[in-house]
């Protein structure tokens, strides 16, 4: 028999066939794999924003002399937190008379969903106060997380409350 060579179109299909076959298994691992990827990156992002606001509030909160459970405190020397929009806010003055605002959580890449405070007095007449917040990615609402901590208010004695904001004088 008298054969050329090369491949015939039949071999040639197969080839192609198989060859597409294997590039859709890849091509779905590889999407499955970003995915997952994206979603950790997310959850990670909007853990540590959500730390570093818990952090923030700490460091303000550490050395307070007078807490209220208001966000619309008389007199003008309070410094106020509290959480509108999805943001954590922070102002001194009133909620009429705001002044030097700024957030405490990063708006473009979470949602604070939850802020609450509570303060309880130990035995030794200390005040610790725990902070919880929860929030949920602005990329993925399906992504959230909640992060809790707790501080010592060194200069407050003998108080407990909670709350959803905070004013409080330095």
């Amino acid at each position: 028999m008298n054969r050329r060579r090369g491949l015939t179109l039949t071999e040639l299909l197969v080839v192609i066939l198989t060859s597409s076959i294997i590039a859709a298994i890849a091509l779905s691992v590889f999407s499955a794999a970003w995915r997952v990827y994206m979603t950790s990156q997310a959850l990670s992002s909007l853990g540590k924003n959500l730390r570093t606001a818990a952090e923030r509030i700490s460091e303000e909160l550490r050395w307070a002399t007078s807490l209220e459970f208001s966000s619309s405190p008389e007199g003008e020397d309070w410094i106020t937190i509290i959480l509108e929009e999805g943001s954590i806010k922070r102002y001194r003055g009133t909620t009429e008379s705001r002044s030097g605002e700024h957030n405490l959580s990063d708006a473009s890449d979470v949602l604070v969903t939850d802020l609450a405070f509570e303060l309880k007095t130990l035995q030794d007449d200390r005040v610790i106060m725990d902070i919880s917040l929860s929030g949920s990615s602005t990329l993925n609402s399906k992504i959230g997380e909640s992060v809790s901590t707790s501080v010592v208010i060194f200069n407050v004695r003998d108080y407990s409350g909670s709350g959803s904001s905070i004013s409080y004088r330095k």
